[in-house]
């Protein structure tokens, strides 16, 4: 009986990691995979990274800041498997944008508008020698926005950011699987 168990609960773990390993990709990549049958971060070699912080003054939420943010962003898409490249013109650029600004009179709340976003050169169909970069991830925007208190906003902004990365390398990741290194013996 404890042999059944065993081999049960390893056919259960199994068929829970292949269910993850299948869905584990976010509404929008879903539905730019049901709209167009592929996706296109397939065949992506990597990112560059940008992070922008814009304030409505640069008194609100100062502790936060770009360079800290880039770097935790850019720790988590290389963690996740996706290669973080040098900015230059061709390259794909992982967009985080984080808007804050005051809200309230009694000055203990901000508003925060956070959205991440791939950017890809595109050429126009109907004239290929015109080329311009267009969001192409995620297909439908997956922006949060809310009013918060100052005391826990940069940790939200900071979760916010992190969840949408990890959405970002889930969907790269589908897009663009690892072989397994195994070969076939004939």
């Amino acid at each position: 009986m404890k042999k059944y168990l065993v081999s049960f609960f390893a056919v259960v773990g199994c068929i829970a990691a292949l269910s993850t390993a299948v869905w584990a990709i976010s509404p929008s990549e879903k539905q730019q995979l049901d709209n167009f049958k592929v996706s296109t971060l397939k065949g992506l070699p990597g990112v560059a990274v940008s992070v922008k912080i814009a304030r409505d003054n640069n008194n609100t939420l100062s502790l936060l800041k770009e360079s800290e943010l880039q770097r935790e962003v850019e720790i988590a898409l290389q963690k996740a498997g996706v290669e973080v490249l040098r900015s230059t013109p061709d390259v794909r650029l992982y967009v985080v944008v984080v808007k804050v600004a005051s809200a309230g009179k009694d000055g203990i709340e901000c508003a925060v508008h956070i959205q991440s976003s791939l950017l890809q050169i595109v050429h126009l169909a109907r004239d290929t020698t015109i080329k311009t970069e267009v969001q192409t991830w995620p297909a439908v925007s997956q922006a949060r926005f809310g009013v918060v208190s100052l005391a826990i906003a940069q940790g939200m902004i900071t979760q916010t950011v992190k969840d949408q990365v990890k959405d970002f390398a889930e969907d790269y990741k589908a897009a663009n699987p690892k072989p397994t290194g195994k070969t076939s013996s004939q």
